[in-house]
């Protein structure tokens, strides 16, 4: 309100001053202040005053509650922003935290994958370890079974020739005399053990 009366009294001074300067201009020749100047100044300045009244009455409540509820408004407003304010920087702060704890995590769950690449790795070769030992034990096992077939093998092949060696020598060397021994010989040994 004091801005208010000290604005008015500025404008008051100013249209006095312009005033003055526009009725001495219209006169030209008098260089004093003529009655009728004074009772005009006068009226202007009870009109004005009447009209600065009537306005202040009028536009009292309205223009202070104009100005009230635009710094109420303005004070809301600025508590809004601030309360945002310290919202946004919460939010900062826990998003700050969350890429903190996500740097973190990425490297545990880094670590962790490593370390798992590393244990199946180990798995791995360890596997492949034990299966070369059965492979090598397999053929092992294959070598020595293909060994005693041939073994087997080379002793059936020995004993048919022995057999048809033998037999050719002793076609060359039986005489049918030594071919009745025999037979006399073999049939004693069948009856001897079916008889026991």
């Amino acid at each position: 309100m004091k801005r208010f009366f000290k604005y008015v009294f500025g404008m008051f001074v100013v249209s006095f001053v312009f005033s003055s300067l526009g009725i001495s201009a219209e006169e030209g020749a008098h260089h004093g202040v003529t009655q009728t100047q004074i009772k005009n100044l006068i009226w202007w300045t009870v009109n004005f005053i009447a009209l600065l009244i009537i306005l202040y009455k009028l536009l009292k409540k309205p223009v202070v509650n104009f100005f009230r509820s635009r710094k109420e408004n303005l004070l809301k407003e600025y508590e809004e922003l601030l309360a945002k304010k310290k919202e946004a920087e919460a939010k900062y702060l826990e998003l700050q935290e969350k890429i903190k704890n996500l740097k973190e995590e990425a490297e545990a769950i880094y670590k962790n994958y490593v370390e798992q690449g590393m244990k199946e790795k180990e798995r791995i070769l360890e596997e492949a370890r034990l299966q070369a030992e059965r492979i090598k034990e397999q053929a092992q096992l294959y070598i020595a079974q293909e060994m005693e077939r041939a073994k087997d093998m080379l002793r059936v092949e020995l004993a048919e020739e022995a057999v048809k060696l033998a037999e050719e020598i002793l076609r060359k060397n039986i005489t049918p005399e030594d071919q009745k021994r025999i037979f006399k010989e073999v049939l004693e040994q069948i009856k001897g053990r079916s008889m026991n």
